[in-house]
């Protein structure tokens, strides 16, 4: 029976490691990826449900004028969620994961709350795509440096600091 020597098992402990810092150092990067094409996938099902929404009511959803007076961002939320869901939007639809994640860290208890602000429009049919640079949402926070997405009337998504001015330290 042949036994590995001490210098193979150092040897083959060591490459792991190697391996597991590499793994781990492109961890990070991997996992933003991820999440803001999870966003993205998100917004356009979200786009797939408001164009439904407005093919079938001749309108944008429009919110109920006391709820959005009250300032009751909780009720809000749940109006949107209720309007959309019909047309294939799912609460979860509503969550950005990078937001969510850096939330749960925080407070893992708290309710998952709506990541992406919807635009207001009047009840004529055609507001929502009367101006191509007006944002149907937007995604609200900033986990990756480089803004929150937008979607457009189109079904684009754009990062907000496409749109700002380059900063110069």
């Amino acid at each position: 029976m042949k036994a590995f020597t001490l210098i193979e098992v150092l040897v083959v402990v060591a490459i792991l490691g190697l391996l597991s810092a590499l793994a781990f150092t492109s961890y990070g990067p991997l996992l933003a990826r991820a999440e803001s094409v999870k966003s993205m996938a998100n917004l356009r099902s979200l786009h797939t449900s408001l164009s439904g929404y407005i093919q079938d009511k001749a309108m944008w959803p429009q919110e109920p004028e006391p709820l959005w007076l009250s300032g009751d961002s909780d009720g809000l939320e749940d109006w949107w969620i209720e309007e959309l869901k019909p047309y294939g939007a799912p609460p979860e639809i509503w969550r950005s994961p990078a937001i969510y994640r850096v939330h749960q860290k925080r407070d893992p208890k708290s309710r998952p709350r709506m990541h992406y602000t919807p635009s207001r429009f009047d009840r004529l049919a055609l507001s929502p795509y009367r101006y191509a640079t007006q944002p149907w949402l937007m995604e609200i926070g900033d986990m990756d440096g480089r803004g929150g997405l937008i979607l457009f009337p189109d079904g684009s998504i754009r990062v907000i600091s496409d749109f700002l001015p380059a900063q110069s330290n």
